[in-house]
């Protein structure tokens, strides 16, 4: 059997249907546009409907995909460009309060020994927000230091290397 236009017409009213449709659904709902039901299974056998519907399904799927793709790269490019905004301004704060401690204690103030596990939360928070924004950029993790944190590894391995006695011998005085 050679597919004609009305055979083609038949099938795309069939497909129109969506995922609800049937032979019988088809007659029922174009009865005058269709003809009997034993006439349009044996085209939807001699046409080969059932893998048609598949194949456009597939293809409509893909180009769905692939229209949407911009768009959703681009929501995820603004999201990400929203979350390192923020993660820099965190870790400018941060940055600053780190800075703020490395100044007091070489202009000679005493911070509380005590209260190194703050400095310690500071510290850690500044890794990990530093972290996550080398995630952000697609980059890895795994360089354990970055220009930044290398910077500020140096001021602090300075810091408790030469500093420290200073600070525990001051604490100790205080109490």
């Amino acid at each position: 059997m050679i597919e004609k236009p009305k055979h083609i017409k038949i099938f795309e009213l069939y497909y129109s249907m969506g995922s609800d449709r049937s032979l019988a659904k088809l007659h029922q709902k174009y009865p005058n546009d269709t003809p009997t039901i034993d006439t349009l299974k044996n085209w939807s056998k001699a046409f080969n409907w059932q893998a048609r519907v598949e194949q456009r399904d597939i293809e409509n799927s893909r180009a769905l995909e692939d229209k949407l793709k911009p768009k959703t790269n681009k929501i995820i490019v603004n999201t990400k460009a929203d979350y390192r905004a923020e993660i820099k301004a965190q870790l400018g704060i941060l940055k600053a309060l780190l800075n703020k401690v490395i100044k007091d204690i070489k202009e000679g103030n005493i911070i509380d020994v005590e209260n190194t596990g703050d400095l310690k939360d500071v510290i850690n928070s500044y890794e990990k927000l530093s972290k996550l924004d080398l995630l952000m950029m697609g980059e890895s993790t795994d360089i354990k230091e970055t220009k930044g944190l290398e910077d500020l590894d140096k001021k602090l391995t300075l810091l408790t290397i030469n500093e420290l006695k200073k600070i525990s011998k001051a604490n100790e005085a205080k109490q």
